[in-house]
């Protein structure tokens, strides 16, 4: 008999087939790679699928809205460039008796797997099992190919649902956008999308209340206090019922009624246990990550290149798509012990997870979340050889650092309170003391800087220095991608695997800009148009409903089909209210798709005289120009072959340009310079720290040191 396992990725099936078979062959078929191998006389066949091999998509047709069609008229299309890899399964599974999939255990891995089968007519032909998995660890692999389940058509159902959502509201948003705005300015494609709509809207309304914040002053009175131990401050208190000392008048009088003044010290002092973190679940791996490395999260959890991806794919984590902060519900304390044997083999965390197998707790922290295909993300390899980068290593230690907190002691902290009363005004003062370490010994990235006031309780305590600061309010921030992922699971606005992808394509579209995210002015005319006219299309709390029932779905819960039926219905109704407003979304659009053109071409403000800097063109290439340029400017900068404006500016305030040089080995080198090269630009002469200023030779461009004169020798120092 033959069999074959069906994965989603190409590591992943190599890493399968390596682990079922001591001696697999490794074979070839155009790009496609498989294995074969033998076991109990039977033969086996691991292929990857490299993701989605087919897109749901519309028949072809004429492109007007609404649009809405019933699931079974919708057409799965291959996609350009795996159209050979549809192929070779299909040849390679026409003998196979049966198909196990080992897509990954979620709504879209299973999904996948189902889009195939039914594309290659295998759905009744042949059986359809399922293997089980949350890691790629060999004993776990092992056991899920012993305990082979049937194929979970409840997830595959809900990633299907998933798919034919974002494709109908997707395209009839995006068609309405498009169509509305063509009819007074052409463009190419404006799109909005289920999820893309309220996470849009949200960033529009963040900026909206950065504009119109109107900065209030407040006052702060840090005296400072002399005891027989040493020095410390005290802040004045807002007066009951406020929330910052408003009053000038009130603050200067608490200054001069401390100043000078000997005080009796009131403090109080309480131990305090700190419970450990729970297990990482995806988004808050993301958050926590991005937080100690700085990495994006697409960096760290990008499904095809992501950091932790390729630590899951190595067999080193568990899956990192998972919504749980829980660990397998079967673990008994043997198994926490090995995962914590595991994590002590990697010898930089030996001491650490000795640390913890002396210490266990009874039973490990977790949290509330949980997930019904995957537990939280733990350690399940240690590495044999180095670590693919220094950035892998940290990700993995981060991951492991969780997974021995979960399991070490409580930390003990003393926390003391210091009160001073002078007339009608209170000044507090606050610390704390680290009494016993726990899991902070093995998660330093949750420690703080533990001090306390050094005064005893009824001590007289004098004040030495007074002053009064006066500040304002600041506006909120704006989002940056680790605090809209925040946001977006906090409102329920698409999966752990999604919300990166969802972000990109706000930026590819032009609606934000920046590191932390602007929407551009086409962005804020498109969120504005949706929340005006068809309010539904930014509701995050539709959204919210329509993934809590595909979570429904995905458990077995809903009938996935009158699920479908009823939103479709909800769809249609939105897109026929959108219909009846076309003309002023039409005019609204047409407006802001001409004011965003025109701002492309605006790169920054003249430093002679606060105009414009315009970007253009001539046959030599581009440069950058005054737009008072010439008769009431002269400021001029030109542009080296490949480089590019970035949105971002150097100290100075002239905007920053990108670009790449070529060295004499064949090496490619980026450089980020000011557009001035002015004495603050980041690009430095790694011998000497001089400005780097680019120059055109007869081989390209190249950079050379204004002061010492080095060629291509270079840092770059970014703030």
């Amino acid at each position: 008999m033959t069999t074959l396992i069906l994965t989603e990725k190409p590591k992943v099936a190599k890493r399968i087939a390596s682990i079922l078979s001591e001696n697999p062959q490794q074979k070839k078929v155009g790009r496609l790679t498989y294995y074969t191998f033998q076991l109990d006389g039977e033969d086996y066949v691991v292929v990857p699928a490299a993701g989605h091999l087919l897109e749901l998509d519309y028949p072809e047709g004429k492109w007007i809205y609404p649009v809405i069609l019933p699931p079974e008229e919708l057409v799965l299309r291959e996609i350009e460039g795996k159209g050979q890899f549809l192929r070779v399964i299909e040849k390679l599974g026409r003998k196979a008796e049966r198909v196990i999939v080992a897509t990954d255990l979620d709504a879209e891995g299973s999904s996948i797997a189902l889009e195939i089968m039914r594309a290659l007519g295998w759905e009744g032909e042949k059986k359809i099992y399922r293997m089980e998995f949350s890691s790629l660890n060999a004993e776990e692999i092992r056991e899920a190919f012993r305990n082979l389940k049937p194929f979970d058509y409840p997830r595959a159902n809900a990633g299907f649902t998933r798919r034919v959502l974002d494709l109908e509201w997707g395209a009839n948003v995006s068609r309405g956008l498009t169509l509305s705005t063509r009819k007074r300015s052409w463009v190419r494609v404006l799109s909005s999308g289920r999820v893309q709509g309220p996470t849009l809207s949200l960033i529009v309304r963040r900026e909206r209340e950065i504009r119109n914040f109107v900065p209030k002053k407040y006052y702060v009175v840090t005296a400072i206090m002399e005891s027989g131990k040493g020095t410390f401050e005290v802040k004045l208190s807002p007066p009951k019922g406020e929330e910052r000392v408003w009053d000038r008048e009130y603050a200067e009088r608490a200054a001069e009624a401390i100043k000078g003044r000997t005080l009796v010290a009131k403090v109080r002092s309480r131990k305090v246990s700190l419970s450990p973190p729970p297990p990482f679940d995806g988004t808050s791996m993301q958050v926590e990550v991005s937080r100690i490395t700085g990495l994006t999260p697409k960096q760290i959890a990008d499904r095809t290149s992501g950091i932790a991806q390729q630590l899951y794919e190595a067999g080193l984590i568990s899956y990192i798509g998972t919504e749980s902060q829980r660990y397998p519900k079967n673990w008994s304390r043997e198994d926490f012990a090995r995962m914590v044997e595991t994590i002590g083999s990697y010898s930089p965390l030996r001491e650490d997870a000795a640390f913890v197998l002396r210490n266990m707790r009874d039973k490990p922290v977790e949290g509330r979340k949980d997930d019904p295909a995957h537990p939280a993300i733990h350690v399940v390899g240690s590495p044999e050889e180095e670590f693919q980068s220094r950035n892998h290593r940290k990700v993995y230690e981060i991951i492991a650092r969780r997974n021995l907190a979960t399991l070490a002691p409580d930390a003990v902290i003393r926390r003391v309170n210091v009160e001073l009363q002078v007339e009608e005004f209170r000044f507090k003062a606050s610390g704390a003391a680290l009494l016993e370490e726990g899991w902070l010994k093995v998660y330093p990235y949750a420690r703080k800087d533990y001090s306390m006031p050094p005064v005893e309780n009824g001590e007289e305590v004098r004040c030495i220095d007074v002053r009064v600061e006066e500040k304002e309010t600041q506006p909120p921030k704006r989002y940056t991608p680790v605090s809209i992922i925040k946001e977006m699971e906090k409102l329920g606005l698409g999966t752990k695997n999604t919300r990166v992808q969802i972000l990109d394509i706000l930026k590819e579209r032009g609606y934000v800009e920046g590191k932390s995210f602007k929407p551009t002015p086409l962005g804020e005319a498109v969120a504005e148009v949706l929340e005006e006219y068809v309010p539904d299309l930014t509701s995050p709390e539709l959204t919210a409903r329509l993934e809590e029932a595909m979570t429904k779905i995905e458990k077995g819960e809903l009938d996935h089909d009158s699920f479908l039926r009823d939103a479709l219905v909800k769809l249609e109704g939105i897109m026929r209210e959108f219909k009846s407003k076309e003309g002023p979304i039409s005019e609204k659009l047409a407006r802001a798709v001409q004011e965003y053109r025109a701002s492309q071409y605006v790169v920054g403000k003249c430093p002679k005289c606060g105009r414009d800097l315009l970007l253009k063109k001539s046959k030599y290439g581009y440069f950058v120009i005054c737009s008072g340029y010439p008769n009431e400017c002269d400021v001029k900068y030109n542009l080296f072959p490949g480089e590019r404006i970035l949105k971002e500016e150097c100290e100075c305030g002239l905007p920053l340009v990108e670009g790449r040089i070529r060295t004499k080995s064949k090496k490619t080198l980026r450089y980020v310079r000011c557009l001035g090269n002015c004495d603050r630009s980041p690009v430095r002469c790694a011998k000497c720290g001089g400005v780097m200023v680019p120059k055109k030779g007869r081989f390209g461009v190249y950079l050379q040191c204004r002061e010492c004169g080095s060629v291509n020798f270079f840092r770059v120092r970014r703030r």
